[in-house]
């Protein structure tokens, strides 16, 4: 069976974190901060309840501390596995700063990552249906949090300034059209009926309803459809300043002697030299409807095709 091979991928995960141990306890870091965000329930997440959420912080987090963020991937609580959701996993910002050795510690991450994407090819080798796989994936390894077991670990090799930690709702929208959408209903429905157990009568419905209009509806002039997701919980992210080689071009950044980007921060972020300015990820709360907002001027409306159903599918309209 394809599924026999999955412990073996997995304990090479396990392997080169432990390479990575090796590496901290002969390069102790200078900066340590490890944050911990907690998961939701399977009650939040079907319920999409937006309650605070809590952060918890070690600073000069130990080196032990370090690696069981990086191994904790598999749950052996079964009350915990039942409790919490397995979709919005818990996620460990932080920052790891060595003082030396940027070349092997670069080569050790790299080599964690390759064994996490040969860990999710080989699970995806177990079964074309996504439904079964998942079956197949847990009997082999119960407790398996597979999301959290692929996420690559981030290596910042230029000088770090200043790393800032924040939070963000991942927004997405696509512009698309009737018989892509059509399709993608389709692929929908068909997952559903495969998976008898956990088909949702009234899912359906709106399926075969959104289907129906989408073969019928005649669209105003100017309207458009657009598939839009936006995630029910935040994700925490850094926004990372570097700073840039002398000499080199400013291509167009505001900050005359570093670069910027945005990066996801489910796991801690490594790096090698002095300690960076830093901004720890604060506890979240949901806006109130009265808090002020910075939001520019609406120049579309947006009209659920099948209103209620959370199928992400509207219709775009000039205001």
């Amino acid at each position: 069976m394809a599924s026999d091979d999955l412990p073996f991928y997995r304990d090479r995960i396990l392997e080169r974190i432990e390479q990575l141990r090796t590496f901290l306890n002969d390069h102790k870091p200078v900066m340590a901060e490890l944050m911990t965000v907690d998961t939701v329930s399977r009650h939040e997440e079907r319920l999409k309840e937006l309650n605070p959420i809590e952060v918890s912080t070690i600073s000069d987090a130990s080196v032990d501390d370090i690696i069981r963020v990086l191994q904790d991937f598999c749950i052996d609580d079964i009350d915990v596995l039942s409790r919490n959701s397995t979709k919005v996993t818990t996620k460990y910002p932080g920052l790891i700063i060595v003082p030396g050795g940027a070349e092997l510690l670069n080569r050790i991450i790299r080599d964690i990552n390759d064994a996490k994407s040969d860990f999710s090819s080989a699970m995806k080798r177990v079964n074309d249906q996504k439904h079964d796989r998942f079956e197949e994936v847990h009997r082999k390894l119960p407790g398996l949090v597979t999301m959290h077991s692929t996420r690559k670990i981030l290596f910042v090799g230029s000088q770090l300034k200043k790393v800032t930690f924040a939070w963000r709702l991942n927004r997405n929208q696509v512009v698309t059209n009737a018989s892509d959408l059509i399709v993608m209903l389709e692929k929908r429905r068909m997952a559903a009926i495969k998976s008898p157990v956990t088909t949702d009568l009234t899912v359906m419905a709106n399926i075969d309803r959104a289907m129906t209009l989408l073969e019928r509806k005649v669209l105003k002039e100017g309207d458009v459809y657009r598939l839009c997701r936006t995630n029910t919980f935040p994700v925490p992210i850094a926004h990372l300043f570097t700073y840039r080689p002398e000499g080199s071009e400013r291509r167009g950044s505001k900050y005359a002697e570093t670069d910027y980007k945005v990066v996801k921060a489910s796991l801690p972020i490594f790096g090698v030299g002095q300690k960076p300015t830093f901004k720890g990820l604060q506890n979240w709360a949901p806006a109130s409807d009265d808090a002020p907002s910075n939001v520019r001027r609406i120049e579309h409306t947006y009209t659920e095709l099948v209103p209620g159903a959370d199928l992400g599918i509207f219709i775009m309209s000039k205001v």
